[in-house]
């Protein structure tokens, strides 16, 4: 009888441990994500209406969408973009031609969402670099003092690879003059960037390439060997400084 109630006791003293443990992990995340880029439409109130059911993880036609983790505390299973991972191809394919043409009528992760937290979006480049504010990813930012086309007049990769191209990245400031014979110098337009995080995913001036060694045992692709040791000069002389270049940040 004795050992049967220190039983009881131990099992009533555990519950209440972990209950107390989960509630804490629950409201505190653990590990929370520097910027958590949410897939287009998102609504202000996207957790209320998120069930976290993953229509949208399975409709993705590239795997962009993710989930977070136990990590993330109380938003854990809720989905996610990590640009530098995949970006959003806002569903598009580009073909032989290099022209990027729609998969689909709407963004497939809004027309598939049963709560409407991800607003159903027509899949119409007009239409994208246009949607309001407040369903858009994010919006991209360049740090020109470490981008290889305006310090080296060499790459342009996050301009020749958006998906809305002369819309959301250009391939020069509006306001700003320039020499003619200069390459590209990419400038964003906020106004019409939607944070898909493409230009985010191509940039070359990337840690492990900044970090990388010219010796043999130094791991990289024909693509990224091509920029590195103008990577490593230029984040060399700028010293402490996020990568890349340019980086889709969460919208006010």
């Amino acid at each position: 009888m004795a050992v049967m109630e220190w039983i009881r006791m131990d099992r009533r003293d555990f519950l209440k441990r972990a209950g107390a443990f989960l509630l804490f992990i629950g409201i505190l995340p653990i590990n929370p994500v520097d910027v958590i880029i949410r897939p287009p439409g998102a609504r202000r109130d996207f957790l209320a209406r998120c069930i976290r059911c993953g229509e949208c993880l399975e409709a993705c036609p590239y795997d962009s969408i993710r989930f977070l983790d136990i990590t993330a505390g109380a938003m854990i299973h809720t989905p996610y973009i990590d640009p530098l991972k995949t970006p959003c191809y806002l569903c598009q394919q580009r073909g032989h031609d290099g022209k990027d043409r729609p998969i689909s009528r709407y963004l497939r992760c809004g027309e598939v969402c049963p709560t409407g937290a991800l607003k159903k979006i027509v899949n119409n480049k007009d239409v994208l670099a246009n949607v309001p504010e407040e369903i858009r990813m994010g919006v991209s930012v360049i740090n020109r003092d470490i981008c290889l086309a305006w310090q080296y007049d060499v790459c342009g990769e996050c301009y020749y690879n958006c998906p809305l191209k002369d819309m959301a990245m250009k391939d020069r400031p509006p306001s700003e003059s320039l020499r003619e014979n200069t390459g590209i110098r990419p400038y964003v337009d906020p106004k019409h960037c939607i944070g898909c995080g493409m230009c985010n995913y191509v940039c070359p001036v990337k840690r492990h390439i900044a970090e990388s060694v010219m010796a043999r045992d130094a791991r990289l692709s024909y693509f990224e060997e091509r920029y590195a040791s103008m990577v490593r000069n230029l984040t060399g002389r700028a010293g402490a400084v996020r990568l890349p270049a340019v980086r889709v940040i969460k919208r006010l």
